[in-house]
C-alpha cells in the first residue's frame, strides 16, 4: 500500500509540476499560481501518507479550493486537469469527466463561444481518460510486482523451512537407525554372553569329570582337560571380539583422540610417500566428542582423499583442516593436484568412483553433505552433524 501511495503522489506531483510550468508562461499571476501549486503539493503529500478512506470533508474541501484557485489564476485550459488529482469523487468515471465539466461551466459563465468550450471539454476529457489508463497500468504493474515479490519470498521461506525439516527428519532417521543398531548389538551381546556362559559351565563340569578320572584313567582325564581348555579359550575370544565391536561402534571419541588419529594417518601416509601434509586443527575442547563411526569414517576419508590426490591429480602438497562445534564437524582437504574433475563431469566421476561415492553416501545418510571442487587444486569438504544427545 505504501508503494501504491508513493506512485500516486509521484504521478500527482509530475502533473502538478507540468501544469505549473505551463502557468508560469501563460498566466497573468504566475507567482500566485506557484503558491497554490505548492499548497497542492503539500496536500498531495499528506494524502499519500494517510488512509484515503479516513480523509475528512475539510481536507477534501481544502484540496478543492486550492485546485480552484490554481486553475482560475492560471486561466489556461490544461490547468483544469489538476481536478483529476483532487479525487473529489470515489467513482472513477465521474473523476475522469470532472475537469471537463468544471471547465465547461466556468467558460459558459464567462460567455465563451460554445465551439471553443466544447473543444476544451473534449481535450480535457481525453487527457483525463489517458491519465486514468496510465494510472491503472501503473497500479496493475505495482500490484503484479508486489505479488511476484511476495511469491518469491514465500517460496524462499517455504524452501528454507522444507530444507530444515528434511535435515531434521534425516537426523532423526539416523538417530533411530543408530538406536536400532545399539539395541541389536545389545541383543547380540546378551546372546553371546548366554552362550559363553553355557560353554564355561560345560568346561567346569568337564574339568570336574577330569579330576575324578585323573587317578584311574589319566589319558581320558587329559582329553577332557584339553576339551575344557579349548572351550574356555574359544569363549574368551568370543567375549573379547564382542566387546571390541560393541565398545568401538557404540561409543564416543574425544576430539583430541580424533585429532591424534588423523595425525597418525597423515604421518604414516607422508612416510610412505614423498608428499607434504599441513594440518590445521583447532585447540581441542575436552568436552567435545564425536561418534566412533564418524571418527572411523573421517580418518578413512582422509586416507581415501590423500590416495586419490596422489594417484589421480599428481598432488604433492596437502592441507587438512578441521572445524568443530557442538552441532557439526567439518573436514576439508585441499591439494595442489591437476586432476580432470570439473562441474561438467562431477556426477559421472562420483558415480564411477567407489571412494567418492562412498564418502558422499555416508555423509548424506547421516544428514550431512560432501562437496568436491577442482579450482586452484582439488578441495574435498565433508560436514557431518553431531546429535545433541551425544554431547550431553
Amino acid at each position: 500500500m505504501f508503494m501504491q501511495a508513493m506512485e500516486q503522489f509521484l504521478q500527482s506531483s509530475f502533473l502538478l509540476i507540468f501544469l505549473s510550468i505551463v502557468s508560469v508562461f501563460l498566466s497573468q499571476a504566475p507567482y500566485l499560481c506557484l503558491s497554490f501549486a505548492g499548497i497542492l503539493l503539500i496536500l498531495f503529500a499528506v494524502r499519500s501518507l494517510s488512509d484515503g478512506e479516513k480523509r475528512g470533508g475539510l481536507f477534501c474541501a481544502a484540496e478543492a479550493v486550492a485546485a480552484a484557485m490554481f486553475f482560475l489564476l492560471s486561466g489556461t485550459c490544461p490547468a483544469y486537469l489538476i481536478l483529476y488529482e483532487v479525487r473529489v469523487f470515489r467513482w472513477s468515471v465521474a473523476q475522469i469527466f470532472l475537469p471537463a465539466s468544471v471547465y465547461g461551466i466556468v467558460q459558459m459563465l464567462r460567455g465563451q463561444p460554445l465551439p471553443q468550450v466544447l473543444c476544451g471539454m473534449i481535450f480535457l476529457a481525453a487527457v483525463s481518460l489517458l491519465l486514468s489508463i496510465v494510472e491503472k497500468m501503473i497500479m496493475g504493474y505495482i500490484f503484479a510486482r508486489a505479488q511476484i515479490t511476495y511469491a518469491v519470498k514465500t517460496a524462499a521461506v517455504n524452501e528454507m523451512y522444507e530444507r530444515k525439516l528434511n535435515q531434521e527428519l534425516i537426523l532423526k532417521s539416523y538417530l533411530a537407525e543408530k538406536n536400532a543398531r545399539l539395541e541389536e548389538r545389545e541383543n547380540i551381546s546378551r546372546n553371546i554372553h548366554n552362550s559363553v556362559g553355557h560353554s564355561i559351565t560345560a568346561a567346569i563340569m568337564t574339568l570336574d569329570a577330569a579330576d575324578m578320572l585323573f587317578d584311574t584313567m589319566p589319558e581320558k582325564a587329559r582329553e577332557k582337560m584339553n576339551a575344557a581348555n579349548e572351550r574356555i579359550h574359544a569363549s574368551l575370544e568370543s567375549i573379547r571380539h564382542a566387546v571390541r565391536l560393541l565398545d568401538h561402534e557404540g561409543g564416543m571419541v574425544g576430539i583430541s583422540d580424533f585429532f591424534s588419529a588423523l595425525n597418525t594417518v597423515t604421518e604414516h601416509f607422508a612416510m610412505d610417500t614423498t608428499v607434504k601434509i599441513r594440518t590445521d586443527f583447532p585447540d581441542a575442547d575436552s568436552s567435545l566428542s564425536i561418534p566412533h563411526e564418524h571418527s572411523e569414517f573421517l580418518t578413512g576419508a582422509v586416507q581415501e582423499i590423500l590416495a586419490n590426490g596422489v594417484r589421480h591429480g599428481g598432488a604433492d602438497i596437502f592441507t587438512i583442516s578441521v572445524a568443530a562445534d557442538s552441532r557439526h564437524i567439518r573436514l576439508s582437504v585441499l591439494d595442489n593436484g591437476r586432476g580432470s574433475f570439473s562441474p561438467q563431469n562431477a556426477k559421472e566421476k562420483i558415480e564411477n568412483g567407489f571412494g567418492l561415492k562412498k564418502l558422499l553416501s555416508y555423509a548424506e545418510r547421516c544428514g550431512g553433505f560432501a562437496s568436491f571442487e577442482n579450482g586452484n587444486g582439488f578441495r574435498s569438504t565433508i560436514t557431518l552433524p553431531l546429535p545433541e544427545e551425544d554431547q550431553e
